[in-house]
């Protein structure tokens, strides 16, 4: 077979490969939940994903279980999700929202790259101030690398690894922290907050809002690729069963050619020259 022609065939399966992934994910130490409506888990060009309504498992599995596990991340009952970006340049918002109930939500994004996230893996090295292990008490805003996410990242502090490749941003509707009231010495902040600051998924600043039942990220460009959201309560003071949902849309960031700026500023310079001609008329 022609080489060109073979290596045309790999690229069309490939990109085959990514649009129809369906979250196939290798055992791990925590189950991805992806029960995502009919339009699965890809996203393409100005699009949406929605997952079905949610009951939220616990009011403090984010943060604000301050007496229990330190204001860290309850891993086994907050929910983790995976949605893949099929298009390139593409405005990205992530948003959960309470539909029923008294929650305060709060999220954070992580990039696994060409791959969904495989559920991480044991850490016994990862121990809070709490006594508790990764990932049952983990750290929940830390960039990749921090002691406490070493478990669901490239390389895992101890063991087989996971592949979260970077921790992207995080929202948070409810309780906010500082660096000695967590277990693993992380701050955790009111609102949307950018922890990626390479820009290698994403252009410029992350956007977004929160209130006491939504939080939103929005991103420029998110590239192409798989990300894994992990959302929860963050406010144990808040009690009522709730229910939510996560909505992932696209919007096309293509710019402008730059023949229709050239065009625009063609038509001006014609408005100005007429408007010359009739000064000396």
């Amino acid at each position: 077979m022609n080489r060109k022609l073979q290596i045309a065939i790999k690229s069309v399966l490939a990109g085959a490969a990514l649009l129809g992934g369906t979250g196939a994910f290798a055992a791990g130490t925590v189950a991805i939940a992806n029960n995502w409506d009919a339009n699965g888990n890809m996203l393409g060009a100005d699009s949406m994903i929605q997952t079905v309504s949610k009951a939220m498992a616990s009011n403090k599995s984010w943060t604000g279980n301050a007496a229990a596990l330190a204001n860290d991340g309850w891993a086994h009952t907050g929910t983790w999700l995976t949605f893949g970006v099929a298009a390139a340049n593409q405005n990205v918002t992530v948003d959960a929202q309470i539909l029923s109930g008294n929650f305060n939500p709060a999220f954070t994004l992580y990039a696994s790259g060409n791959t969904p996230f495989n559920g991480g893996t044991a850490s016994p090295g990862e121990i809070s101030t709490t006594g508790g292990n990764a990932p049952h008490d983990f750290n929940q805003v830390g960039q990749v690398g921090s002691d406490g996410i070493g478990w669901a990242s490239s390389p895992a502090i101890n063991g087989p690894t996971g592949n979260f490749l970077e921790t992207l941003a995080y929202a948070n509707s409810g309780v906010a922290s500082t660096a000695a009231q967590t277990g693993y010495g992380q701050t955790i902040n009111y609102g949307v907050n950018q922890v990626a600051t390479d820009n290698i998924y994403f252009s410029g600043s992350v956007g977004g809002s929160v209130s006491s039942t939504d939080a939103k990220l929005i991103f420029n460009d998110l590239a192409m690729g798989y990300y894994t959201i992990f959302v929860g309560g963050a406010n144990a003071a808040q009690t009522l069963a709730s229910t939510y949902q996560i909505t992932v849309s696209s919007v096309s960031s293509v710019p402008l050619p730059g023949a229709v700026y050239l065009f625009g500023s063609a038509l001006a310079g014609l408005a100005a020259s007429s408007r010359k001609k009739q000064k000396l008329a």
